[in-house]
């Protein structure tokens, strides 16, 4: 854990039961790596269930970035992907795996001041789930997560070709989660839109999008004095790591710390 005279400019909060710890810690390590930037990270989710702790462990720093969704299982659960009712044969006493969340206000409300006073946020991959048990996470981010199909390929288009975050930034094929959110601030600047070429659609959890073949995938946007982007796309490192949205992410990170 980093302390007084250790914190390192930016910290991620990452891994959940869908994702992986060690595929994000991978991306990370050489995303910050190529940027020349000290990074630490934590799953221990634990450690930003209050206000205050969360004030503490952002004291000194300039970014957070958060890669994991805002549910736990405090009774465990088989498997990642156990959802078949005959692995819980196995076992006299399976977990529930009933969820909870691990998102508070007082969170939210200290990372809102952290990036009210210039700090960064970088949003990624499913963490608008977050939004979905904090109204102030959510004002902070501008958007909520609303489901998604599974992993299939589709079309990531750039919006806003002239931002600095997009610079060098053409549009790709990925094969991921295209992530279908609701995307509350017109006021943000659309980065990046997604495009199922094949027509494929989608009903969002909600129904807010219904049968829909395209959806926002990343925006930039102010909070006070600091800055937030927030982007869907990562649900595993082939798509991480196409080149363009591996230049996406290197700008991101640029911008966020007031390097372009």
């Amino acid at each position: 854990m980093w302390g007084p005279g250790t914190t390192p400019p930016v910290v991620a909060l990452i891994g959940d039961r869908y994702h992986n710890v060690d595929y994000i810690r991978v991306h990370f390590d050489r995303l910050f790596a190529a940027l020349g930037t000290a990074y630490c990270y934590t799953a221990n989710y634990e450690w930003f269930a209050a206000e205050e702790p969360t004030r503490q462990l952002l004291a000194g720093t300039k970014l957070l970035c958060i890669f994991r969704d805002g549910l736990i299982f405090p009774d465990g659960y088989v498997g990642p992907d156990a959802y078949s009712h005959y692995r819980t044969e196995l076992m006299d006493c399976p977990p529930r795996g009933e969820s909870g969340t691990w998102v508070t206000e007082g969170f939210a409300r200290a990372v809102g001041s952290f990036v009210r006073a210039g700090g960064a946020l970088f949003s990624c991959h499913n963490s608008l789930s977050v939004s979905l048990y904090s109204s102030t996470y959510r004002g902070l981010t501008g958007g909520a997560y609303d489901g998604h199909p599974p992993e299939r390929p589709w079309k990531v288009e750039v919006v806003a070709g002239d931002h600095p975050v997009t610079d060098g930034v053409d549009d790709f094929m990925v094969t991921d989660e295209q992530h279908f959110v609701v995307h509350d601030s017109q006021d943000d600047v659309l980065l990046l839109r997604g495009r199922n070429l094949d027509g494929l659609s989608f009903t969002s959890d909600s129904g807010t999008t219904v049968k829909g073949t395209v959806s926002d995938v990343a925006w930039a946007r102010e909070f006070g004095l600091g800055r937030v982007v927030v982007s869907t796309i990562g649900h595993n490192l082939d798509a991480l790591w196409k080149p363009d949205y591996w230049r996406f992410q290197q700008n991101a990170v640029r911008w966020l710390l007031r390097q372009s």
